[in-house]
C-alpha cells in the first residue's frame, strides 16, 4: 500500500499540460463542425496523452492504480466533444485491458463516467470561453465526487478487503488534487480559446478593413478615371469647337487686312491688325488651356510624345528619356501631370539651366524622375500643385517623393502601379 507520491503527481500534471498543445491545434474551430479526419487526429493525440498518463500511475495495491486519466477525459469531453473523446476513451480502455488487476473494471467504468460527465457539461448553454475558475472547479468537484463514489462502490464489491483502506486513505487527497487539476487545466484551455477567438476576430476585422480600403482605392481610381474622361471630352470640344472658330476668325481677319490694301484708312488697317493679333493670342491661350486640361497628343501618341512636347515648350533645356510604351489612360494622365507640374516648378522657382526627365517601365509599375540643377530648397509641403499630384497618385496607389537640398538642385521621384506596358 502506498501514499500519493509527489514526483508521480508532477509527471501526470506535466502530461496534462500537453493537452493545451492539442487544444491549440484545434481551438480555432471549436463550436463548429470539424472534418472527421481532424477530429480523429485530435482523438488519437488525446489517447496517446492518456496512455502516457497511465504509464505513470501510483500503485495503491496489487492491481489497483491511480492516475489523472479522469481529469484528462473530463476536460476532453468538455472542450473537444464526443468524437475525439470517444477515440481517446477506446484507446485508453484497450490499454487498461492489457494491465491485470482486480480494479480493471473499476478503472474502465471511471473513464467512461468521466468522459460522459465532460460531454454532459459541454451541453450547457454557457459558451466555453465564458467559463471561469469557480465554474471549472465546481465541475471538477462534481465530476470526481461521482467518479470516486463509483470507484469506492466498485472496490467494495470487487476487493472488499482493500476497499476501506483505499477509501479512507485516498478519497480526501484525490478529491483535493483532481478537481483543482481539472479547474487549472480548464482555465488554461479557456485562456487559449479566448486568445484564439480574439485572434480570429482581429483577422476578420482586418479582412473587412482591407476590403473596405480596397473599395475606397477602387472608388478613388474610378473618380480619377472619370475626371480624365471629362478632361478629354472638354479638350475635344475646345479643339473641335472654339479653337477651330478662332483659327477661322484669325484667317479671315488676315484676309480682310490684306484685302483693304495699303491705300485703306490707317485706322481701319490698325484695327484689323489688332483684331488678328488678338485672335492669334486668344488661340494660343486656348491651346495652352486645352493642354492643361488634357493634351490631345497624350491621347493620340502616348506619354513619350507628350513629354517631348512639354520639353519643347519649356524655357529650360530639358533632356527627355521616355520610351514608346503605352499605359492605361489613368496612369498616363497621372504621369503626364506629374512631369508637367515638375517642369513648371523648375521654370518658375529653380533658377535651373537644365533638367532631365526619365520614365522607366517595370512589370507592375512605372517610375518617374525629374531632376534639375537649380538652387534646391523646395518645400514639398507648400503649394497646392504637389498636394493635388499626391492625391492623384494616391488614388492609383502611387507615391511621390521630393529631395531638394539647398544649392544642389531638386529631384522629384514618383511610382505608379501599372499593368505590363505595351509598345506602341
Amino acid at each position: 500500500m502506498a501514499s500519493l507520491p509527489l514526483p508521480t503527481l508532477v509527471q501526470n500534471a506535466a502530461l496534462l499540460l500537453a493537452v493545451a498543445v492539442v487544444f491549440d491545434l484545434v481551438s480555432s474551430r471549436i463550436s463548429i463542425v470539424r472534418p472527421r479526419a481532424e477530429e480523429a487526429l485530435t482523438g488519437l493525440l488525446l489517447g496517446v496523452i492518456g496512455i502516457s498518463i497511465m504509464l505513470s500511475p501510483w500503485q495503491f495495491a496489487s492491481g489497483i492504480f491511480f492516475d489523472t486519466r479522469t481529469v484528462l477525459l473530463a476536460v476532453s469531453g468538455l472542450f473537444f466533444g464526443a468524437f475525439p473523446t470517444g477515440i481517446a476513451v477506446v484507446m485508453m480502455i484497450a490499454f487498461r485491458l492489457t494491465q491485470p488487476g482486480a480494479a480493471a473494471l473499476t478503472g474502465i467504468i471511471g473513464m467512461l463516467l468521466a468522459a460522459a460527465l465532460g460531454l454532459a457539461w459541454r451541453r450547457r448553454s454557457r459558451p466555453l470561453e465564458d467559463l471561469t475558475f469557480p465554474h471549472l472547479l465546481a465541475f471538477g468537484v462534481g465530476a470526481h465526487v461521482v467518479v470516486l463514489g463509483q470507484a469506492s462502490l466498485a472496490l467494495l464489491l470487487t476487493v472488499p478487503a482493500l476497499a476501506p483502506a483505499a477509501i479512507a486513505g485516498l478519497w480526501l487527497p484525490l478529491l483535493t488534487v483532481y478537481p483543482v487539476a481539472t479547474a487549472l487545466l480548464g482555465v488554461l484551455l479557456v485562456v487559449r480559446l479566448r486568445a484564439r477567438r480574439l485572434t480570429d476576430v482581429n483577422a476578420r476585422l482586418r479582412r473587412e478593413v482591407e476590403a473596405q480600403l480596397e473599395e475606397v482605392r477602387a472608388s478613388r481610381a474610378r473618380i480619377v478615371e472619370a475626371g480624365d474622361a471629362e478632361r478629354r471630352r472638354v479638350e475635344r470640344d475646345l479643339h473641335d469647337g472654339a479653337q477651330q472658330r478662332l483659327v477661322s476668325l484669325s484667317l479671315e481677319l488676315r484676309v480682310a487686312r490684306n484685302a483693304v490694301g495699303d491705300d485703306a484708312d490707317p485706322a481701319v488697317r490698325r484695327t484689323l491688325e489688332r483684331a488678328a493679333d488678338e485672335a492669334t493670342a486668344a488661340l494660343a491661350e486656348l491651346r495652352d488651356l486645352a493642354l492643361g486640361i488634357h493634351p490631345l497628343i497624350l491621347t493620340e501618341s502616348g506619354l513619350g510624345a507628350a513629354v517631348e512636347s512639354l520639353a519643347d515648350r519649356s524655357p529650360v533645356d530639358v533632356t527627355v528619356d521616355v520610351g514608346p510604351e503605352r499605359y492605361p489612360t489613368a496612369v498616363e494622365g497621372a504621369a503626364y501631370f506629374v512631369i508637367s507640374e515638375a517642369l513648371a516648378n523648375v521654370a518658375k522657382y529653380a533658377n535651373a539651366t537644365s533638367a532631365r526627365v526619365r520614365v522607366r517601365p517595370f512589370d507592375d509599375h512605372m517610375t518617374i524622375e525629374v531632376e534639375d540643377d537649380g538652387v534646391g530648397g523646395a518645400d514639398p509641403r507648400s503649394g497646392s500643385g504637389l498636394s493635388g499630384l499626391r492625391d492623384r497618385l494616391a488614388a492609383l496607389d502611387g507615391t511621390l517623393a521630393i529631395d531638394s537640398p539647398n544649392g544642389r538642385g531638386t529631384r522629384l521621384s514618383a511610382m505608379i502601379p501599372t499593368n505590363q506596358p505595351t509598345t506602341a
